[in-house]
């Protein structure tokens, strides 16, 4: 079992995206057309780093940008059915700053001492509240549900729906397609919850390829022996994070958790694992920017020309 803290690493992009979609910000600007240098900041804080694969994707700004727009499109398509809605309020922040801060595991040691691999419980709980509190609003009807979605909501609401809106009418208009979601999307151009279907691939994919990359299993195998040396046997820096005895419990970390998680860190600095580790990440999307440039180039221009019609639908009254 993976412990609370990996879990959502590695779910970390889908709370962020949520939170993003949720969110009433300020505009922002479209990014550059080109592939920005991957930079490391400061090796103590790998959310200060980033990756090539990032100048494909919105910023956390212009991702807000184009939340607001859908929510505004939504809103108006539902009012010309008659129905009033609001999009969810932002939920909490929880886990990782972003994609870079917990990807190659953890680097907080004042963390680490009172919480070991798990999520700060004040977090976690303000999380979780927040969806408690969420989830008992108010609910649409299943009928305005499928004006919200369209085809695109779970079977069970189309299953509870009137025979009108199952036929695709609602107050005798035609549903659009994909519901308010799917017309406001085809305005925009594009989707405001993700980046694009390759660019999210060859960001995912890096990930587990950056750990086949020769000089990354060399210090793997550094940083295991540094852990055995000091009574911890594991293969490779996930495997303490993963360690089954190492769980939410309602206590806390555990000494033990605690102490591995200590000693994880301190192999990690002293082999420079998380720097030797995003190196070979950037090569791998360095070579895969390559091999997909054509492909890439015309994602981020749909993105620039999703935000410019963003900010314009922002700006209207």
């Amino acid at each position: 079992m993976t412990s609370s803290r990996d879990r959502i690493l590695r779910t970390g992009a889908a709370f962020a995206v949520t939170a993003l979609a949720l969110t009433g910000c300020s505009t922002g600007q479209a990014g550059p057309a080109a592939p920005a240098a991957a930079t490391a900041g400061s090796a103590a804080d790998p959310s200060t780093w980033t990756l090539p694969m990032e100048a494909y994707r919105p910023t956390t700004e212009q991702t807000r940008t184009l939340a607001r727009a859908e929510h505004k499109l939504v809103g108006r398509c539902l009012k010309g059915f008659g129905i009033d809605w609001k999009p969810a309020p932002e939920l909490p922040a929880i886990g990782p700053k972003n994609l870079l801060d917990w990807r190659y595991g953890i680097h907080d040691a004042v963390m680490s001492a009172k919480f070991g691999y798990q999520v700060d419980p004040a977090q976690q709980t303000r999380y979780e509240r927040a969806l408690s509190e969420a989830d008992a609003q108010p609910r649409l009807s299943d009928d305005a549900q499928l004006v919200l979605g369209g085809t695109d909501v779970p079977a069970e609401v189309r299953q509870k729906a009137g025979p009108e809106a199952r036929r695709g009418f609602y107050a005798g208009r035609r549903i659009p397609e994909g519901g308010c979601f799917g017309e406001a999307r085809r305005t925009l151009g594009g989707s405001a919850q993700v980046a694009s279907p390759l660019v999210q691939r060859l960001t995912n994919d890096s990930y587990p390829r950056s750990m086949e990359d020769p000089l990354v299993k060399t210090v793997f195998a550094r940083w295991s022996a540094c852990m055995k040396a000091k009574g911890y046997t594991y293969p490779a820096p996930m495997a303490a994070n993963d360690d089954p005895r190492f769980r939410p419990r309602p206590e806390g970390a555990s000494r033990a958790e605690i102490d591995t998680a200590l000693a994880d860190i301190g192999c990690r600095v002293r082999h420079r694992v998380a720097e030797i580790w995003h190196e070979a990440e950037t090569r791998i999307q360095h070579a895969s920017i390559t091999s997909n440039a054509t492909a890439l180039a015309a994602d981020r221009r749909a993105l620039d020309a999703t935000l410019r019609k963003a900010t314009d639908v922002l700006a209207r009254p």
